[in-house]
């Protein structure tokens, strides 16, 4: 498995058909205006492991800072494609995670998870990772 940092607007369209999976109400156009201002933004970062030229997962992170966690990376998006489950390939990516915090001075990682994902939920604590709070969300009035 090769993982590779996407750059540009052709590598995001490579990349793309997985992160549907994840993500199946965004069309390419509006996936890739929200990486690429995510980019010139937040310094986010997407990879995509590869096997056989295959995209068959995705990440997405950037590192932010706050009171509570102090400098930390964030992982907004992490998908395995369905036939790839289970396979290794998401631990290898939170690998890859923490060794771009260590790199960067992080004091920890973090992500969030719908608490109907009961799957990712199990993956993430049998790689080591805590439920730590509880996100809400509220949409704004326009």
């Amino acid at each position: 498995m090769e993982i590779r940092k996407a750059n540009n607007l052709a590598e995001f369209e490579i990349i793309f058909p997985v992160m549907r999976e994840l993500r199946p109400h965004l069309s390419f156009t509006e996936y890739a205006a929200i990486i690429e201002e995510a980019y010139k933004r937040d310094d986010y970062e997407l990879i995509g492991a590869f096997e056989d030229h295959r995209c068959i997962a995705a990440m997405g992170f950037r590192v932010l800072y706050d009171f509570v966690h102090g400098k930390h990376l964030y992982i907004d998006d992490l998908v395995v494609s369905e036939s790839f489950r289970s396979k290794g390939v998401g631990a290898e990516l939170l690998k890859y995670a923490e060794r771009v915090a260590s790199e960067k001075g992080c004091k920890g990682l973090r992500l969030s998870t719908g608490v109907e994902n009961v799957r990712g939920r199990k993956f993430y604590e049998r790689e080591g990772w805590k439920p730590r709070s509880m996100t809400y969300k509220k949409i704004a009035e326009a």
